[in-house]
């Protein structure tokens, strides 16, 4: 067991709201010390996890979103348990909710948008993603895998999860160890949200094309093989159809706007060259 952990949250500004985070952290029954690390103002996400993980002083990383709140009080012991177990363990993670005072529009959110929950596993479950959004993994082994890739505005958990398992390690998911991640709070939130995915994902096609490491649709555990731009475009409008078919509304929204901003990111970055 490590002798203390570095809690590390990235947010865009002071004025993110924090505080019932750091409460759950308070509540924690844990055997280890923590410390907490905030990194405000740094982009893109990649690069401030890093600068955190250059602060840390701790041998065992918990890397946390500011907008998160854990489930239960057992959740970093849990994270730290099944991550001294087995030193194959690259990396474990949390499984991620909806939180209980989720509005109507979140619970449809969440009900259309594939995966956005994983369900909670009674026995440690292998996973192939590592959702930056609340995960562990030792000190040690994030430094001799480079960190985050800071080439990549978006998908840099996907990319890191590559190459750990490139390097044979398993990424693991703790059993009865979730945290709330809230969906968009409304119609505003999602357009903006999924305008920016869409940007990402054009800036890594442009720049870094062979880092845009491809998810399956249907099963974010698996790494599918990788796609031509043709085959990914056939797959994004028969999603889009199917969408259609089944009227998900939220979900049709979602990918209109992801396609919006990925079409001006592609006339950004690789039109006008600009970064």
């Amino acid at each position: 067991m490590p002798e203390l952990v570095s809690i590390i949250i990235p947010s865009r500004s002071d004025n993110d709201n924090i505080a019932g985070l750091l409460d759950d952290l308070a509540r924690q029954k844990v055997d280890v010390k923590t410390e907490v690390i905030r990194v405000t103002g740094i982009a893109p996400p990649a690069r401030a996890r890093n600068n955190g993980a250059k602060q840390a002083k701790g041998e065992m990383l918990v890397f946390i979103d500011c907008d998160i709140r854990l489930g239960g009080e057992f959740y970093l012991a849990n994270l730290i348990g099944l991550l001294s177990s087995n030193k194959a363990y690259g990396a474990v993670c949390a499984s991620l909710r909806l939180p209980p005072d989720a509005s109507a529009f979140q619970r449809r959110y969440s009900r259309q948008i594939a995966h956005y929950e994983y369900d909670i596993v009674d026995e440690p479950a292998e996973v192939f993603v590592a959702s930056s959004a609340c995960f562990a993994m030792s000190r040690e082994l994030f430094v001799s895998m480079g960190g985050f890739n800071e080439n990549i505005i978006r998908g840099e958990d996907s990319e890191f999860s590559w190459r750990l398992m490139k390097a044979g390690y398993h990424i693991m998911l703790a059993p009865n160890t979730w945290c709330y991640h809230p969906a968009p709070a409304d119609l505003e939130e999602l357009i903006r949200i999924n305008l920016r995915n869409g940007s990402g994902v054009a800036y890594v096609d442009a720049f870094y094309p062979k880092l845009n490491i491809d998810v399956h649709p249907r099963a974010v555990t698996q790494f599918s093989a990788p796609k031509t731009p043709g085959q990914r475009l056939r797959r994004f409008l028969l999603s889009c159809l199917e969408a259609v078919f089944r009227m998900k509304a939220l979900l049709i929204l979602s990918k209109f706007f992801y396609a919006l901003g990925y079409i001006a990111g592609t006339v950004r970055y690789r039109v006008f060259k600009r970064t």
